[in-house]
């Protein structure tokens, strides 16, 4: 649970140097939630000042403030929109450059253990899917959740015992929204680290392309995608069955909130307890979360595939360069081109086998020295360590 919620802050972080367009997205996007709570409240005023007492004019006004909010609406919906795509490929942007700076100063034998399949997929499609979330998605998620806060204060405001009977479905609700997250975020890293390894079997495939048909070889390569292709599809369709199923669990707890609001409240409503606008604006807040609730699901599903997406990410940008200068180390600031090896060896493995072992020579500047050996003998080895 610490990791993750240390991959989400680090994933975040990198909104930081832009806290000026993340208010104005975070402003518009609340501002709108706010719009949102008036409406039930508008109506419930025309419901009883209008339809039930006969006054149009209350009806008129009702709708006239309706298309106002409906027109702010849309100005704010844009500022939210627009900054939350701007901080997502922004934030895409610096994690890109960062995760390529940091390959670039990884050491031969990362490389060597590396596939560069799986490198591309991290570089693309995992940094593609945080970015997603980093942005737009975080800020809806946001939203939804103070709007769930907003709906039940509102609520409270309106009839605290009618609200009192609704409370059980909406802590359900969350209760179900954070078992989802929890159980789909590992599913989204395996369908994640399958992606990396279906991307490098594609790669070894087109960088070998003229020895498969050379030697005739396009059934095996086929073949051999197609297994990795039915393991991610696999993994993914597990992913949507788990999605399915709980998405229609929200939509039913939500449908379980409105029928206690009529099973209880419509007698107070005949009886006269309260009013049938109130009814209706309670009705009205419950039913304001159906689009949220569902893109809940949604939500929640794109935070874990951010939260493994951006583990791989780091994974690459927090490794080791195994590398480093003696404390002592003098500093190199001529260089003569004369190089000496004296009794080299190497091994790419601690404890493995010596690839290379006793190496002298001395090449001068400006000599010319071939290595001749045959395949596997270490002459790229050797190459790597100058």
């Amino acid at each position: 649970m610490t990791n993750k919620f240390n991959v989400y802050g680090r994933l975040l972080g990198y909104l930081r140097p832009y806290w000026k367009q993340l208010l104005l997205g975070y402003t518009g996007g609340l501002f709108a939630m706010l719009l949102n709570l008036i409406v039930p409240q508008i109506i419930k005023d025309a419901i009883d000042n209008g339809l039930v007492s006969g006054q149009a004019s209350a009806l008129f006004w009702a709708g006239g403030l309706i298309m106002i909010i409906a027109l702010i609406r849309g100005v704010v919906g844009f500022a939210q929109r627009y900054y939350g795509e701007w901080l997502s490929h922004r934030v895409a942007f610096d994690l890109r450059n960062r995760f390529y700076d940091s390959v670039q100063k990884l050491p031969f034998a990362f490389h060597d253990r590396s596939q560069t399949g799986d490198m591309m997929s991290r570089a693309t499609s995992d940094i593609t899917e945080a970015e997603r979330f980093v942005g737009i998605g975080m800020e809806s998620l946001i939203s939804t959740l103070f709007l769930l806060v907003g709906v039940i204060i509102a609520m409270f405001l309106e009839s605290v015992a009618l609200t009192l009977y609704v409370l059980a479905p909406m802590a359900l609700l969350v209760l179900v929204t954070m078992r989802f997250g929890n159980t789909v975020r590992p599913m989204f890293k395996r369908i994640q680290e399958q992606m990396g390894a279906l991307s490098t079997t594609i790669q070894e495939s087109m960088t070998g392309i003229r020895l498969v048909k050379a030697f005739a070889r396009e059934p095996y390569e086929l073949k051999k995608f197609d297994e990795q292709n039915e393991k991610w599809f696999a993994r993914r369709f597990t992913v949507i069955k788990v999605w399915a199923n709980n998405w229609l669990m929200f939509t039913l707890i939500l449908s379980s909130a409105v029928f206690l609001l009529l099973w209880f409240g419509g007698p107070r409503a005949l009886t006269g307890e309260i009013t049938v606008g109130s009814l209706f604006a309670l009705i009205s807040y419950v039913l304001l979360l159906n689009g949220p609730v569902q893109r809940l699901g949604f939500l929640v599903n794109m935070a874990a595939t951010a939260s493994s997406s951006a583990e791989r990410v780091f994974e690459i940008m927090d490794t080791s360069n195994g590398i480093a200068d003696s404390v002592d180390a003098a500093d190199l600031d001529a260089v003569a081109g004369d190089v000496r090896f004296e009794n080299v060896g190497f091994q790419y493995v601690e404890n493995g086998a010596m690839i290379l072992e006793g190496i002298d020579f001395h090449a001068e500047p400006g000599q010319t020295i071939a290595l001749i050996g045959p395949t596997g003998c270490g002459k790229s080895t050797l190459t790597k360590l100058l």
